[in-house]
């Protein structure tokens, strides 16, 4: 289910190729889009881990501050509790539409809680409050949206 996408940015020559080739689809081969899905498990409170942990002797306010911002900035890498992120493929419109609604009204947050806040994370972080961040990029699935719309308009036609 989560697999590996390109990054963002300027294809290379051989993408730009392959794109162009399926720049017209098959009617009868059924297109698919990939929307990405990030999930992202953090501490709802950092103030505690850093109090009476970031420190500074140093005289210049400038050498200081960046002193303590170094130290506070550790802190906080070392409580990074990681992220997942998910390729989902759909090839129908109706499950891509359905996705984004439980996404939006939040109850695709609410079902993967389930998934991803354990028992073994909960007990990781102790008594620390935790919570979870979902994001759904917006343009991929008005992208998808466009793609599975053509595919039905060409699955129509004679």
């Amino acid at each position: 289910m989560c697999s590996k996408r390109p990054a963002r940015g300027r294809a290379t020559l051989g993408s730009q190729r392959k794109r162009r080739k399926s720049a017209t689809p098959d009617p009868k081969e059924k297109q698919t889009c990939d929307i990405r899905l990030r999930v992202r498990a953090e501490y709802c409170q950092h103030e505690t881990a850093l109090q009476g942990n970031v420190f500074s002797n140093k005289q210049d306010p400038l050498e200081r501050q960046f002193e303590r911002f170094n130290q506070a900035n550790t802190i906080l890498k070392s409580r990074d509790l990681g992220s997942i992120i998910c390729d989902i493929k759909f090839s129908e419109l109706t499950y891509l539409d359905a996705f984004w609604r439980d996404y939006i009204n939040g109850s695709l947050l609410e079902a993967l809680k389930g998934v991803f806040i354990t028992d073994s994370l909960k007990q990781a972080v102790g008594h620390e409050a935790i919570k979870l961040l979902v994001n759904v990029d917006e343009e991929d699935y008005e992208l998808g949206r466009q793609k599975l719309l053509r595919n039905l308009m060409l699955q129509a036609l004679p």
